[in-house]
């Protein structure tokens, strides 16, 4: 999976710079002394990575080191930094921001145990496995064969961060990867779950909807770079400005599985 990364710049004749889609509101006051303090709001529901840094600085000097790094979680705008006069005269400043989805500190649950991606007592053969031969080498990630439009379940309660089901393309090339349709949870211990290759307008949550393990989310597809209707699932955290892929469990009649193995069909268990 691609991480989700902005560059953005900002002249100072601007405050805010973050509308529209961008998650976060970053903007800058005069702090009275002739310099400027910087602040940054995320007004969407998963903790953002931000990286500021200064590719223009004309008589002002930062309280702080740059490239500036830090995580800005959902709430009350954060105070960043400030820059500060460095002698008389006019002042001027130009700015650069990145963004990644996600917090790299968090401690994940590693012996969570997941129910399979779709509807109790139903079962769908596992195409391809975590490192396999085809798209999935060096990472954890399943692929489920399915008929398009079969309903999609979430594996793991959490809070829904991101929502793309606006695409109606998919082929067997890497070329079709950016027009998956997807939804991307966010867990409680920081953790990300993706379900991918969802049909056009195939989600049924929105942005910032709470959902509960085994809550039908949306239905499967053929988009993105897909040969033929399959679910793609995967869990992740961030690291710093980037994913890794995590190794699951998951909850069978018998117990809890931590291997599965391609062309053997899985039936789901939902607690």
């Amino acid at each position: 999976m691609r991480a989700v990364s902005i560059i953005l710049l900002l002249f100072c004749s601007l405050k805010v710079i973050s509308q529209g889609k961008e998650p976060l509101n970053i903007y800058h006051e005069p702090s009275g002394d002739g310099g400027f303090e910087y602040f940054a709001q995320n007004h969407h529901p998963a903790p953002y990575q931000l990286e500021i840094d200064f590719v223009e600085l004309n008589n002002l000097k930062p309280t702080v080191s740059l490239p500036f790094y830090t995580v800005v979680y959902p709430g009350d705008p954060q105070y960043l930094l400030q820059l500060e006069p460095a002698g008389a005269g006019n002042t001027s400043f130009k700015s650069s921001y990145k963004l990644t989805l996600g917090d790299p500190d968090v401690a994940v649950d590693m012996d969570f145990t997941y129910q399979f991606p779709y509807q109790n007592h139903q079962a769908y053969i596992l195409a391809q496995g975590a490192n396999g031969q085809y798209t999935h080498q060096g990472k954890y990630a399943w692929d489920f064969l399915m008929d398009e439009g079969t309903e999609i379940c979430a594996s793991r309660s959490g809070v829904v961060v991101n929502v793309k089901e606006d695409s109606n393309k998919g082929g067997a090339d890497i070329s079709y990867m950016d027009f998956a349709n997807r939804i991307t949870v966010l867990h409680e211990d920081g953790s990300f779950a993706d379900y991918a290759h969802l049909r056009q307008n195939g989600a049924i949550v929105s942005l910032g909807d709470e959902v509960r393990a085994g809550q039908v989310i949306g239905y499967s597809g053929n988009t993105g770079w897909s040969t033929r209707p399959h679910l793609h699932f995967q869990v992740y955290k961030a690291v710093k400005f980037g994913t890794q892929t995590l190794p699951v469990k998951f909850l069978l009649s018998t117990g809890a599985v931590t291997q599965l193995k391609e062309q053997v069909s899985y039936q789901a268990v939902h607690r």
